[in-house]
């Protein structure tokens, strides 16, 4: 015969989650409520249950419920041991206690930083199969959260209760053999037998969706700026070279930076981020613009050199002449020299509202997808 364990929690709060290590903490109620007609008390004493103390609870059984995926839990004792039991007439037991969980919390990121998360906290007995134990969710109120909690980073979407029973690998017992329901034998390559048990399991699994807010103000707007910033140079001057150059080199070191900083609370993860691609894409398009200059800048020094070796064969052809309008060379001088502003500035003009095009072309499809 086996003991049936209604659970329910009462989320306190979620003190942190972090994608660095994986994981999320909660701080929570854990309530159990089961029937043990060993301690059934009818007429016994004249009140319908009896408050235990907490020096008192150690003498009862309770279910060795634990967090299968916890790094790191610990119980509450300030100014006394947080847990009660409540015992009823008719042996009913309901059994609270308040925990800290640190648990494990595998995220995806290919969204980062607009991405939502799923994580899961696992209720399982540690030593009792099903046939003697197991775990179900209370049917009345079985997840309730503190509606004061707030996350930095985080909105809490959801509660999802749910059944997590599964087979594990255990030794055969006198209880768990070839007939029973919830035991079978394999056999691995060296003949040996094993045996598979149903645990009992339950699981919550948080539903979390990032604020984006954060970022917007910290990358987004920033980087934003820095890349408009870059424009700027395409207004100038061509012959304005340290302007330009300073201004390029610039937004460059500063878009590295700003990647930097935006990555380095994140896992090493292998694969490509949401961030990652917003990130590279501005990077590109700052590095672009100093390109564009060096472009605009060879071009104008390419003409300038052709203008000067025109210059020079036609004062070599008419050694003779003083007189400006007889300079046949002086006025093709000038014809080639308007013609290489006008190539470099072209470049310029073109580019001033190709890449600003271009950007917003980028955001747009970014912010659609993700």
């Amino acid at each position: 015969v086996h003991t049936d364990v209604e659970v329910a929690l009462y989320i306190n709060s979620i003190d942190s989650i972090n994608e660095q290590t994986m994981d999320f903490s909660v701080n929570a109620f854990v309530t159990q409520e089961w029937l043990d007609g060993r301690l059934s008390f009818f007429g016994l004493v004249d009140a319908p249950y009896l408050e235990m103390d907490s020096k008192l609870i150690d003498k009862f059984w309770v279910p060795d419920l634990y967090f299968s995926n916890e790094k790191t839990a610990s119980f509450h004792s300030v100014t006394v041991p947080n847990k009660m039991l409540h015992l009823y007439s008719d042996g009913k037991i309901i059994y609270k206690l308040r925990v800290s969980v640190t648990a494990t919390c595998p995220m995806m990121l290919q969204k980062y930083p607009m991405d939502e998360q799923t994580c899961t906290l696992y209720l399982r007995s540690f030593a009792f199969t099903e046939n003697y134990l197991r775990f179900r969710w209370r049917s009345h109120s079985p997840m309730q959260w503190n509606p004061t909690m707030v996350l930095p980073q985080f909105r809490l979407e959801g509660l999802h209760p749910r059944n997590c029973s599964e087979s594990s690998t255990s030794d055969p017992s006198k209880d768990c053999d070839n007939n029973t329901q919830n035991c079978t034998e394999t056999k691995d390559a060296t003949g040996s037998s094993s045996y598979y048990e149903g645990f009992t399991c339950i699981a919550v699994d948080f539903y979390l969706k990032r604020n984006l807010g954060y970022y917007m103000i910290t990358i987004y707007i920033p980087s934003v700026l820095i890349v408009m910033l870059s424009w700027v140079s395409f207004w100038l001057s061509v012959d304005a070279v340290p302007a330009r150059i300073s201004l390029g080199i610039l937004t460059v070191l500063t878009m590295t930076t700003q990647t930097s900083v935006a990555v380095s609370s994140l896992p090493k993860v292998s694969y490509v981020k949401a961030i990652d691609i917003w990130m590279a894409t501005c990077l590109c398009f700052v590095f672009s613009s100093l390109l564009e200059y060096a472009l605009v800048n060879v071009l104008e020094r390419k003409s300038r050199k052709r203008r000067m070796s025109v210059a020079e064969d036609f004062e070599r052809a008419d050694l003779t002449s003083t007189q400006a309008g007889k300079r046949p060379w002086l006025q093709r001088s000038r014809t080639v020299d308007l013609l290489a502003i006008k190539k470099a500035q072209r470049v310029d003009n073109v580019s001033r509202y190709a890449f600003p095009a271009t950007y917003i072309l980028f955001c747009l499809v970014y912010f659609l997808i993700y």
